[in-house]
């Protein structure tokens, strides 16, 4: 039967006239998207639309919507028209998964820690459960100086005035508006927690040899996610969480995760915002 197949398929390639074009995936232009969206945001009541969605969803006694937005505000971390229904359902997203991991021995982490702003949502989700945590057994990871060079596997479609492709850079290498100083300033109310400065995979030093219960990657890029990947998911504890961000920015941090999964056989989820998600057996 499978030689049958074979047979058929040869022959079917064998007619067809050689002018035919192969049908080809429609290609994204992530900076075109982006375009779009935020003008159609900008025009959109934005707060009417999150008090809908998630209006009575609580964090302790506080509102969800509210607290993400006062740690937003609190880190200076700024949300544009595109980002911003994208990010409030992503970190709702990362507030269930890591109240599910509360039980579970070990270490907190999120790497590409940007200015802080998710991992202090997360710190006062733990405080809600815990009204003495002061950040025991959080970590923040960032290099703190921007991205590094980016690969292939990074680059996204661009498309000039004239209808031409090309495959471009959208982060540039070391560009930042943070320090590690400045985020340990936002987490005054959390002291314990630590803030780890540094370029993956050499950061993973300064870490202690310990079970992870939560881990949330947002590193843009192909290696530095790959790299992370290999140095959590082992010491994943069972049951634990690994949350990847995805992006039409960062097709890097989607095939990072792709690679490791199939040279490990391990499954994954995928949500509404190229979110990947990995649970430990």
């Amino acid at each position: 039967m499978h030689h049958k197949g074979r047979v058929i398929r040869k022959l079917i390639a064998a007619i067809r006239s050689p002018g035919e074009a192969v049908p080809q995936p429609p290609v994204d232009y992530p900076l075109e998207i982006e375009a779009r969206l935020s003008a159609l945001h900008a025009r959109t009541p934005v707060r009417a639309h999150l008090d809908m969605l998630y209006g009575d969803v609580r964090v302790g006694h506080e509102s969800y919507v509210d607290l993400y937005s006062r740690c937003l505000e609190h880190t200076g971390t700024a949300l544009t028209p595109y980002t911003v229904f994208h990010r409030f359902q992503t970190r709702h997203d990362l507030v269930r998964y890591f109240l599910a991991t509360l039980d579970i021995p070990g270490g907190r982490v999120e790497c590409g820690a940007y200015r802080g702003a998710t991992a202090l949502l997360l710190c006062n989700v733990w405080r809600s459960r815990d009204s003495g945590y002061m950040g025991d057994g959080f970590y923040l990871i960032d290099s703190f100086s921007g991205t590094s060079e980016s690969t292939p596997h990074d680059l996204i479609a661009v498309r000039d005035a004239r209808g031409d492709t090309r495959m471009a850079p959208f982060f540039p290498p070391r560009k930042t508006d943070v320090t590690s100083e400045m985020v340990r300033g936002f987490f005054t109310g959390f002291p314990d927690a630590r803030v780890c400065e540094g370029w993956i995979p050499q950061v993973f030093e300064q870490l202690p040899e310990q079970p992870w219960a939560f881990v949330h990657l947002d590193l843009t890029l192909y290696e530095a996610t790959l790299a992370a990947l290999r140095y959590f998911y082992p010491r994943l504890a069972s049951r634990g969480v690994l949350v990847c961000d995805g992006s039409p920015f960062c097709p890097g941090a989607q095939k990072a995760m792709e690679d490791f999964c199939r040279e490990t056989d391990i499954p994954y989820a995928t949500l509404g915002h190229r979110e990947t998600v990995l649970i430990k057996n």
